[in-house]
């Protein structure tokens, strides 16, 4: 007997499914009457108010100068601020409690601010694998997904300059059925994409997060 698994759906916000199956200036100047300085000074450093505004950094080589800046020949920990986009937007991912030693990237909580450096992952292509994984709804309604290989890019930037430092293009490929997928509302509960994993990277961004 085939052994199948559940569905939970959370408030619209993330699905997840168990596998049983086989096989993201203000300039100074103002209006008459304002002195430039003063405008300057309401206005403060040039700063992303969310995670999100980080897209610019990734897509486009945009810095903030307003952020702290990056010396690589600090033996420090620099925090990090990881992106990713699996093909249509940029958001905020914070891995697994030890995916990464601690302080090397800035959680939820954490101010994006903060980060001397973002670490941009984005999925550029998405090929079937012809693989289909028997699943099961909550409910007990049966479920195939369609599993896909990816390919994907991973990038160092800093934060304030905008600069990347590293570049790497690389695949994520199984023929393994995932033991468990998060979905978000809106995207298809039928089709799991094999993604780059934090530990296939780790020691790609350690050179630069922790040098």
């Amino acid at each position: 007997m085939s052994s199948r698994s559940s569905i939970l759906v959370t408030a619209g916000f993330l699905a997840v499914v168990l596998s049983g199956c086989s096989s993201l200036t203000g300039s100074p100047g103002g209006d008459a009457g304002t002195s430039p300085s003063t405008d300057a000074a309401a206005e403060g450093p040039d700063l992303p108010t969310s995670a999100l505004d980080l897209e610019r950094v990734c897509t486009d080589g945009l810095g903030y100068a307003g952020m702290p800046a990056y010396d690589r020949t600090k033996k420090t920990v620099h925090p990090a601020m990881l992106m990713n986009n699996p093909g249509d937007s940029w958001s905020q991912f914070e891995p697994p409690s030890g995916d990464f030693p601690r302080g090397w990237i800035l959680g939820y909580a954490d101010k994006p601010a903060e980060a001397e450096l973002v670490v941009c992952v984005e999925r550029t292509k998405a090929t079937p694998t012809g693989k289909m994984c028997d699943m099961e709804t909550e409910d007990g309604k049966p479920l195939r997904i369609r599993t896909y290989n990816t390919s994907y890019r991973l990038s160092v930037v800093e934060s304030r300059t905008g600069e990347e430092l590293y570049e790497h293009t690389g695949e994520a490929k199984s023929d393994e059925c995932p033991v468990y997928i998060f979905t978000s509302a809106g995207e298809d509960k039928d089709e799991y994409y094999n993604e780059v994993r934090p530990k296939d990277y780790r020691k790609r961004v350690q050179p630069f997060i922790a040098p």
